[in-house]
């Protein structure tokens, strides 16, 4: 064969190969207001707060949210994401003294959608895995894509107070959300820490799929991958530029 005619032949755009991807099937996004979640504490921080005077809410982030799927009876080829949103909010306890102690809890919220993933009966096996031996059902897969929440308000309520939290939530924590607090959580509380959060998310289903597109090269890289430069702090800070906008904070855009 010509080494030559057959690079041209590698290299002919018009031609179409077969690749594996994954193609979404549905998606939606959520806007969600989370409102008055219990925190969940250590014994020794919910003893902070049965004692607390203010409490402040610092900062907050998704730490974890736990993602299942099943068909939905009686209509084919639509599924429910079940979701688990576990959060980690940071706070600011005031009992009287002049500094506050930081504390951190845990909160959690469930919600679930109903999309469309299209239908498939087939069994997949696979090289990869243990025993070389992996197999898996043709379900879709579902996927959540989120940010950080924002925190909206924080207060400390009695247990006598009529609220919309919920009073019977349990502590069936995954392990990778447990073992971020070390000194446990407890449901015992004289006085419940709630937090209301602002949540954005988007949900897909996507399937995995065979297409047929257009070939082209494979992606070699161009340039040579080089050892950081050390630099003088002067050379270093005579690169930065002003920061205007920090002396002069720009105005309101009216447009």
């Amino acid at each position: 064969m010509d080494i030559n005619n057959s690079n041209q032949e590698v290299c002919n755009y018009s031609d179409e190969i077969c690749v594996s991807a994954r193609k979404i099937y549905d998606t939606c996004k959520d806007k969600d207001c989370l409102t008055d979640m219990r925190v969940y504490l250590s014994p020794s921080d919910q003893t902070l707060i049965d004692n607390a005077i203010n409490v402040r809410a610092r900062r907050s982030e998704l730490i974890w949210t736990s993602v299942s799927l099943e068909e939905v009876p009686f209509n084919k080829g639509f599924y429910g994401v079940d979701l688990t949103f576990y959060f980690r909010t940071d706070f600011e306890v005031y009992t009287g003294s002049n500094r506050p102690t930081i504390v951190d809890g845990l909160s959690f919220y469930n919600k679930k959608v109903i999309l469309y993933g299209s239908e498939g009966n087939t069994i997949t096996f696979s090289s990869c895995g243990q025993d070389y031996g992996y197999y898996s059902t043709n379900l879709p897969v579902a996927e959540v894509e989120v940010v950080d929440p924002i925190v909206l308000n924080t207060r400390i309520i009695n247990p006598s107070c009529n609220c919309c939290c919920s009073e019977c939530e349990t502590l069936n924590l995954p392990d990778r959300v447990a073992n971020l607090f070390c000194d446990g959580l407890t449901d015992t509380a004289n006085r419940k820490l709630v937090v209301s959060l602002g949540l954005f998310s988007v949900v897909r289903i996507l399937r995995d799929v065979q297409v047929r597109i257009p070939s082209a090269q494979f992606c070699l890289p161009e340039k040579e991958c080089c050892a950081p430069k050390e630099e003088e702090p002067c050379t270093f800070f005579e690169k930065l530029g002003f920061p205007t906008n920090e002396f002069f904070p720009p105005e309101q855009c009216n447009c």
